[in-house]
């Protein structure tokens, strides 16, 4: 796997922020400035976010969107920035830098009470916690599922912008019909994403079966190239197993960075990488390169008549990977 340099991404995500402002004041000079900084940090914020949590699943779907997700935190990081600068602008331009003033809003922009402006002040909220805890010191002090567990909560925050922008427009008439609509469907595609991805992975794990011995049926892997991995469901959880030097090794299919899925990396200089951030690891003792501590659990592989069995490591059960 090849990753973009974190620089260039960075590049191309400032070359597309500044596209947007200046080619859209450019074809916007009749709409006032404060009214188009407001909506234009908006919809942007909006589009970053989407593409933000839509690279996971697009990566289950098209594997070659896998490359996105080694700069996914940068996009995160960067659509934060632009959802605090879009409340700088409401708070100076529409506020007057009075948190009171948010309160006010007209009778048909709230939803079940709650004016619309408390969503977005909700998704700001989280995006800001999620961008404080991006770095990898967190991730290596709670422990990967803990922090993947915190940052899931961006899906919360997509759902209050989602109410945010719906109450904003719909109750302010005339209704932008045209404007929210084309919103919605982005949030529709996204929804429709993360659906389409759940089915096709859970298709994939169907249990293998296990006999008396403890040995569990994996198929036939002469198909195999060298170099290459493929992940099989073994009692509840992903195994990789790869081709080295000819021979075939069962690795854990969890990376323990950010649980990156290993089985869909390949074997670069005798390790299998970890095609969301490059961590690698030998696919047969499960160690990484001399220097790096991290390890990944390994299995024992046994082969009769063409078939590939796994041996689990206690009486119908693998053990867990934490």
């Amino acid at each position: 796997m090849t990753f973009t340099a974190k620089w260039k991404f960075d590049a191309v995500l400032a070359a597309i922020v500044a596209v947007w402002f200046i080619g859209g004041r450019a074809l916007n000079r009749s709409i006032d400035l404060d009214v188009f900084l407001v909506q234009a940090t908006a919809v942007l914020t909006f589009l970053f976010l989407s593409a933000a949590i839509s690279v996971g699943p697009l990566s289950r779907l098209w594997p070659p969107a896998i490359r996105f997700i080694y700069n996914r935190r940068h996009l995160g990081v960067a659509t934060w920035a632009l959802a605090v600068s879009h409340a700088a602008v409401v708070m100076h331009y529409g506020n007057s830098w009075k948190p009171a003033n948010v309160l006010e809003v007209l009778r048909g922009q709230k939803v079940a009470g709650i004016p619309f402006t408390l969503f977005g002040v909700g998704a700001l909220a989280i995006l800001t916690v999620m961008a404080l805890t991006s770095w990898d010191y967190f991730l290596h002090a709670w422990t990967p599922r803990a922090w993947k567990r915190l940052h899931m909560a961006v899906y919360g925050a997509y759902a209050l912008i989602v109410f945010h922008f719906t109450a904003r427009f719909v109750g302010e008439p005339p209704v932008k019909w045209r404007f929210l609509v084309s919103l919605w469907v982005v949030a529709l595609v996204v929804t429709a994403l993360h659906l389409a991805a759940s089915i096709k992975e859970s298709r994939r794990d169907r249990p293998a079966s296990v006999d008396a011995d403890g040995l569990v049926r994996l198929g036939t892997f002469a198909d195999l190239p060298e170099g290459c991995a493929v992940t099989v469901h073994v009692d509840g959880e992903r195994i990789a197993v790869v081709r080295k030097g000819g021979t075939l090794c069962a690795i854990s299919n969890v990376c323990p960075h950010q649980n990156g899925p290993l089985g869909e990396g390949m074997v670069r200089d005798g390790y299998l990488e970890c095609p969301w951030h490059g961590y690698q690891f030998d696919p047969c003792t499960g160690l990484g390169p001399p220097g790096f501590t991290d390890s990944v659990p390994t299995y024992d592989l046994e082969h009769k008549g063409g078939q590939t069995y796994l041996r689990l490591p206690s009486p119908h059960r693998a053990s867990r990977i934490p």
